[in-house]
């Protein structure tokens, strides 16, 4: 009787161990799966983000490609036209909170150069920015009757506030856009028009990782204005501005 208690007992003990171990092992293993996720969990967005309004440490270029679709009024052309124009832009930082940022977007008949500098402060995750841009608008047009050139020369003004969650950005965006210089060339006769305020833009993005540091960016734009590059050939068509949505999808890296 008393060796059968004391191999029940053995086995108890024994199988008691095996649970305790199994139990450590699998400890182990979620503990190495936290650590590879500690890995994971230090990416933070501002450390990579184009669109947010931050100071970075100086000596830093970063890029932005993005493809822009923009909603064209019925009053410049015979049919509502929506079309896309592509834009690479680049950033490089400066010491205090500046840096330098420039831009070309084109629809091939259509090219806008942009270039300035922008000053960016950060309260915790909260982040504003002022930039101050000088633009240059050219179009050429031999084709459909076409025998046409636009120059073009603006200023823009904006400002920028946004908020950065850890794999997340939201950026809202204002712009002026002052014509400090607009002529047109055909056939050799260049008409030239006096300075204007073209108008304005207000844009809200959402910035969001992607893989790795390349981020994905899609925003909302909504420009107010008597004329764009995009559709120049329809220039002048009277003094009115005209809302003009445009769609962005962009990538950073």
């Amino acid at each position: 009787m008393k060796l059968f208690f004391s191999i029940r007992h053995l086995r108890v003990i024994l199988f008691l161990m095996l649970v305790f171990a199994a139990k450590y092992n699998y400890a182990q293993t979620e503990g190495s799966d936290a650590i590879k996720d500690s890995v994971v969990d230090n990416f933070d967005i501002r450390t990579t983000s184009f669109l947010l309004p931050q100071s970075l440490p100086a000596g830093k270029y970063f890029q932005h490609v993005e493809v822009q679709y923009i909603v064209v009024p019925k009053d410049w052309i015979t049919e509502q036209l929506t079309a896309p124009m592509f834009s690479y832009a680049g950033k490089y930082t400066l010491p205090y909170g500046f840096n330098l940022q420039s831009s070309l977007a084109t629809l091939f008949i259509s090219y806008r150069l942009n270039f300035g500098p922008f000053w960016n402060y950060s309260v915790n995750n909260f982040h504003f920015g002022a930039g101050y841009q000088v633009a240059y608008n050219l179009g050429f047009l031999k084709q459909f009757g076409f025998n046409t050139t636009l120059n073009a020369w603006e200023q823009q003004p904006s400002l920028t506030a946004g908020y950065s969650f850890k794999t997340i950005a939201v950026v809202f965006r204002g712009d002026l856009y002052y014509t400090s210089s607009l002529s047109e060339t055909q056939a050799g006769h260049t008409v030239s028009y006096p300075s204007l305020f073209n108008g304005f833009s207000v844009s809200g993005s959402l910035e969001q990782r992607l893989w790795k540091n390349n981020l994905l960016s899609f925003g909302v734009k909504m420009n107010y204005l008597k004329y764009h590059i995009i559709a120049w050939p329809a220039f002048p068509v009277n003094q009115y501005r005209y809302l003009l949505p445009e769609f962005d999808l962009g990538l950073s890296f």
